[in-house]
């Protein structure tokens, strides 16, 4: 890193900053537009011993820049573009700027709750807090509470100016725009003066304008000129409130930690589904003009050529390192940037607010173009899939076709041109956005088809460009497709060596396109021959295979071929060599994998006799690969071709048996074992089997498979399957229904089904009024709104989820699901699916009992109609204290509000996105290059490449992005690892912060990464912050999936220990109590699980000086770790070692206690029975207790009294263990 200086023409003069060599000045550009001392500069270059510096070279390749130079900063002639970009960023600093997202963004965006959390740990540290540390009232077993998901309400940005914006007087007449003139202004300030200012190229300045005169000429006051190259020293000269305001403002900021003030460049903010409602909007009329100050006069600044920007971008070079970084930022640039716009420009199609292309058509078949985007709808407008199962085939279609884009854009293939994807849900509709194909909207001169490669028109003719082949065989090689013949209407041969639906086209521009990649795998005929023609169908026949089921299965492949190919040459006399690199390609094939041989990939295994002759089996050498379009109609004629289909067939078929054969059992064996995490929520279950090549039709597969396994460990894994049935199941549900609402009568819709799905314990059969006048607008449409809901009972409503789960996961629901839904879990599932953002308060789910009234505003207060989070918002008979609260006599039950939900209580409705952004290769391999460094032994060198991809990936995608979120994170625990114990904690911190704010509040990935931020905390002594971190964390795991998962047993452990630090012993053991008593829940009374919390507890017992309990816990931690790990075992020997001195010290402490209590009993001429009082001394080690007893053993008789010193050791014992 270098430490370089950079002048300045105003104060404070100079700043140092710190940089990377491989940083570009646009880097150190960006680092001085987002520095508090420097934000009035955005129009300037950079300027090295009289030099100026262009900003996309890299430090390191100007001569003369080392650590300790000097830069100079000059500022520069302003352009029309710049100028308004000076304004905005004015704008937004004095805090007038409206989020630029706020359309796709919601409310509550990119929140961090992390500085408030540090500040209530500062409490406990300087002795200001009333609680002894951040557990004390933390009840086991109590609720979530909903307002604890958003953090307090920061402080409100201080309004500096009423208002600022473009004068009446713009734009400026063509001879003063000769002059100069760029922009003019107008400002009321806070004294309430009103100021007009002119800007021109070399900055602004106040001029003799007024509301009724025109004069853009310098105004002198007092003989002065008021001028300023930034507008923000302008207006300080102007308004001294102003000046005022705006350094409280930076103090106020100057405290934040930056990454909570950063807005992103190449990442949306993450929108909470519960949120505040929008702040009272601040009276600015320049508000309406910011379009005008982003796009210009004319609009063009926004319009841009998508296609040419993507594929100019991918063509350029890649040779070297730094080629590579310059081409993957633009490229993650412009996927953001693409995916920002669509999202915009789908919510208005959405909206009704573009015209289509083709009106005249059908709804589900318009098309629209807008902001230089193709729009169309996923559905099925022109009846493409009417074979496949229609609209639900369509919808899956585009999903795959989203999925497959992004595939071949991360395979980055030399020659071919993806296009950029968007898939946008909003309200029930499905809407796809594309880059336009250049020349897409006109035949070619000789009319030919512009697809010259796959099936044209419904595949009647079949195209097979020989140009193609080249490129689209390396696609097909990493996907395992073979070269295969289709046949075309006629019954004519064509040989392929992609499926016969995705298509290549040439564009008008002489480049290759690839489209229609949503079938780059095989058919899931098993499970389509199963349940395709059940009697209740699948809704589509478009199931396909996931390209990592057809990767684990090639993989199996390859290792028998190893296998079979190793015992070949063994036979002859021979060692296999397997040889993971081929000599003719610098290309790495597939890593090794457990089986016949397990060499590394970057080296070759042989075996440690060398004298036998030596065989190279090259991977190279392995062909094996599935015919894709295999069970899609195609027909062969020759017998020839029937016969080689139907190799191909089996072959597919063995594919899709596997997926129930092996993948799922072994998820369910990896789950059982404990290699696996049990999912928390939705985004984690789907990732994990979608990463096993497990589709999400086979929920019901694996519920089925869970319930007859009848594993105690696997019962939450159970319940959160069938939580994703239910949610899916509603989603769609939902979706039909508000997919032909206007945007105006979606929130009744909306809050009836709730209403029917969650509120069903408190009002079994809500009903929902509209206002007629709405109805009535749309009365005489005669494909109109369809306001059918309205009849819809709420059992109606739960037969139509219940028949979605048997159509879609092949699962059916219990008679009363409805009673037996996790009410706060599938509250926020189906919200965050749907994009739906619900005020924050308490919501009634059941019938209230006493203090249960529902409201608003962020008092921490339990979720009402959830007794208990081990219920999750199920109904209970009883009803808990919460945080300390008595209640006194009987307690009167509130009315109870008629419905869960009111309209009021929908706040916005956002977009949700799915992109086909690819991830930065060059960072990736980085992080990974670092990690096996360490790994060898090479700790200085793997920790400069970590830092190093940590650089990549925030130059690649800016500094709050989810990936470098989940950057930092992976750094801190290799950091950890390494023992740097302070550099660990303070990734972990930045983690955190960046993943609330891009990830999500109350993501599984936030929560995990708080919980290791605690580790690293207590690591580091800071062990109030890492309570505090666990109990958010306690709080977010509640709302997310209640408090009997897993692995909470061992966060639970883990707190426990915390306090055991802070000499809280006392609620230290509560937690060991409790965390023990999940598990046997969980895990069985016997497991080694247990065992590991009987031994832990028994420590804790000592610490509370309850000797007579820790044997008895020591005592059954030994028994099982006997039981199940045998008596060699380290775990038995060490709690075999524990449970003898534990038992030597009870037993010396309980001889001095029958002494004691003997004496006094002489005293007084009374014989009493003896009791245990003696223990071993708070903090004490057990050890040392032990050793004093045994030093002391023999001295302790001589003084016992006769009648307890004849007793026996067992006799002693038997007391001690209560069987006395």
């Amino acid at each position: 890193m270098l430490t370089l200086t950079v002048k300045l023409p105003h104060e404070p003069f100079s700043i140092k900053i710190m940089v990377s060599a491989h940083e570009t000045f646009n880097d150190i550009r960006q680092s001085i537009l987002d520095l508090p001392s420097t934000i009035q500069y955005t129009c300037f270059s950079l300027w090295f011993n009289g030099t100026k510096l262009n900003d996309f070279l890299e430090l390191h390749s100007v001569e003369g820049i080392h650590d300790g130079a000097t830069l100079e900063l000059r500022e520069e002639a302003y352009n029309d573009r710049e100028a308004r970009a000076h304004v905005l960023k004015v704008r937004d600093i004095i805090g007038l700027v409206t989020t630029k997202n706020d359309s796709i963004m919601g409310l509550s965006a990119g929140l961090s709750a992390l500085s408030a959390i540090e500040e209530a740990a500062q409490g406990y540290k300087d002795k200001t807090s009333e609680k002894a540390h951040p557990m004390s009232d933390l009840e086991f077993g109590a609720p979530p509470v909903l307002q604890e998901l958003l953090p307090p309400v920061d402080p409100s940005r201080p309004a500096c100016v009423k208002s600022l914006g473009l004068s009446h007087w713009n734009p400026p007449p063509p001879n003063l725009r000769l002059r100069g003139h760029l922009l003019y202004l107008q400002v009321l300030t806070l004294e309430g003066a009103v100021h007009h200012i002119t800007a021109d190229i070399s900055g602004f300045y106040t001029c003799n304008s007024s509301n009724q005169k025109f004069d853009p000429s310098p105004r002198k006051g007092t003989g002065k000129a008021f001028y300023g190259h930034s507008l923000l020293i302008l207006l300080q000269e102007l308004s001294p409130l102003f000046k005022d305001e705006l350094v409280a403002w930076q103090t106020t900021l100057g405290k934040r930690d930056p990454l909570t003030v950063y807005n992103p460049t190449n990442s949306l903010l993450a929108a909470p589904w519960l949120a505040r409602p929008a702040p009272s909007p601040i009276p600015d009329i320049s508000k309406s003009q910011e379009q005008l100050l982003v796009g210009g006069s004319d609009n063009l600044d926004t319009v841009r050529d998508w296609n040419e920007d993507l594929q100019s971008t991918r063509e350029m070079p890649r040779s070297t390192i730094q080629e590579r970084i310059l081409r993957e930022r633009l490229l993650n640039k412009l996927y953001y940037d693409f995916t920002e716009a669509a999202a915009k420009g789908a919510v208005l199609i959405a909206r009704d607010e573009v015209p289509a292309l083709n009106p005249s058509e059908p709804r589900d078949a318009q098309i629209f173009l807008y902001n230089g985007i193709f729009f169309s709808y996923g559905a099925d407008g022109i009846g493409t899939f009417a074979k496949e199962g229609g609209d639900p085939a369509a919808r899956y279609a585009v999903g795959k076709d989203l999925a497959g884009v992004r595939f071949v854009s991360q395979l980055d293939v030399e020659g071919i041109c993806p296009l950029c994807t968007v898939i946008v849900d909003y309200c029930g509709r499905r809407i796809v956005a594309q880059s336009p194909v250049p020349g897409i909207f006109r035949q070619r001169e000789d009319g030919s088809n512009q697809i010259v490669y796959g099936g044209v028109d419904n595949r009647d003719v079949i195209a097979n460009d020989k140009s193609f082949e080249p490129i689209f065989e390396k696609i097909a090689d990493s996907l395992h497709l073979k070269r295969h013949i289709v046949w075309d209407k006629d019954s004519k041969p064509t040989e392929l060596v992609t499926s016969v639906e995705t298509k290549g086209l040439e564009g008008t521009d002489g480049r290759k396109y690839i489209l229609d990649l949503y079938r780059i795998t095989p058919l899931d005929i098993e499970f389509l021959d199963k349940f395709g023609n059940a009697e209740v169908p699948y809704p589509h026949k478009m199931a396909v295979m996931r390209q990592e089921a057809v990767e684990e299965w090639w993989k199996g492949e390859l290792r028998a071929w190893i296998a079979k190919e190793t015992e070949k040459l063994k036979s002859e006399g021979k060692e296999a060599k397997i040889v993971y690199k081929t000599e003719k390609s610098s290309t790495e094939d597939e890593p090794p994998m457990n089986g016949a041989t397990d060499p590394s990939p970057e080296t070759e295994k042989t075996d440690e006799n060398p004298e036998p002759p030596t065989e190279t089996i090259e991977i190279s050498g392995f062909k094996y690969a599935l015919n894709p379009d295999v069970f899609s109609g195609q027909v062969p004629v020759t017998e020839e071709d029937k016969s080689a289909y139907a190799e191909d067939a089996a072959e597919v078929r063995k594919v899709s048996k596997y997926i129930t054969a092996t993948l799922i059992p072994n998820l369910l064996a990896d789950l059982q074992s404990g290699s696996v995490s049990i999912p928390l929520d939705s985004a984690q279950l789907t990732k994990l089997l979608h990463k096993r090549g497990i589709n999400m039709r086979y929920l019901g597969t694996l519920v089925a498979a869970v319930t007859e396994s009848a594993s105690d460990r696997l019962v939450s894994f159970k319940a959160i399957l069938v939580q994703e049935i239910i949610v899916r199941a509603s989603k769609h549900v939902i979706n039909g229904i508000l997919k032909r609402l206007p945007l105006s009568i979606i929130p009744y819709a909306v809050v009836h089904v709730f209403n029917s799905i969650l509120g069903s314990n408190l009002n079994p059969d809500p009903a929902i009024k509209i206002n007629g006048q709405l109805v009535s607008l749309y009365a005489d449409e005669a494909d109109g709104p369809n306001f059918g809901f309205t009849n819809l009972s709420a059992a109606d409503i739960h037969k139509l989820i219940a028949v979605e789960a048997v159509k879609g996961f092949r699962y059916t629901l219990s008679e009363g699901w409805v009673q037996e839904i996790r009410a706060v879990q599938l509250f926020r599932e189906l919200s965050m699916k749907l994009g739906f953002q619900w005020r924050m308060k308490n919501y009634l789910f059941a019938e209230p009992v006493a203090d249960d009234v529902p409201g608003d505003g962020d008092v921490s207060k339990p979720t009402n109609g959830a007794p208990s989070a081990k219920t999750n918002g199920k109904s209970s008979g009883k009803h808990k204290k919460q945080n300390g609260h008595k209640t006194e006599g009987s307690p009167i039950a509130p009315i109870a509000p008629a419905t869960t939900f009111v309209v009021d209580d929908l706040l916005n409705i956002i977009p949700v996105i799915k992109d086909s952004a690819m991830k930065s290769q060059l960072a990736e391999e980085a992080i990974e290059a670092g990690r096996i460094s360490i790994m060898q032994g090479q700790k200085d060198i793997g920790v400069e490449l970590l830092l190093e991809s940590l650089a990549l990936h925030e130059q690649v995608y800016g500094i709050v992005h989810p990936e470098v979120a989940r950057a930092y994170s992976q750094l801190s625990m290799i950091y950890s690892g390494l023992d740097d114990k302070p550099a660990a904690a303070d990734f972990a911190r930045k983690a955190v912060i960046i993943a609330e704010r891009t990830i999500g509040l109350d993501s599984s990935e936030t929560v995990l990464m708080y919980l290791n931020l605690a580790l690293c905390e207590h690591a580091n002594g800071n062990s109030y912050i890492a309570l505090e971190c666990i109990r958010h964390a306690f709080s977010i795991w509640r709302i997310i999936t209640g408090d009997d998962h897993p692995d909470i047993v061992t966060t639970m452990n883990n707190a426990a220990v915390m306090l055991q630090s802070l000499q809280e012993y006392h609620d230290s053991r509560k937690w060991f109590e409790e965390s023990l008593a999940l598990c046997q829940s969980i895990f069985g009374d016997r497991s080694i699980n247990a065992a590991t919390l009987y031994f832990q507890l028994a420590q804790a017992l000592v610490l509370t000086q309850d000797s007579h309990g820790a044997v008895k816990k020591m005592r059954d931690a030994y028994t099982i770790f006997l039981n199940e790990l045998g008596p060699e075992d380290k775990n038995t020997k060490e709690s075999e070692v524990w449970l003898e001195q534990l038992t030597q010290s009870a037993v010396h402490h309980a001889r001095q206690a029958m002494e004691v209590q003997n004496r006094k009993a002489r005293k007084i001429g009374i014989v009493t029975g003896a009791t245990v009082g003696g223990t071993i001394p708070v903090g004490a080690p057990v050890a040392a207790a032990a050793a004093t007893s045994s030093s002391t053993k023999k001295g302790a008789s001589q003084i016992l009294p006769s009648s307890i010193n004849t007793k026996s050791i067992d006799e002693i014992m038997k007391y001690i263990g209560g069987n006395n």
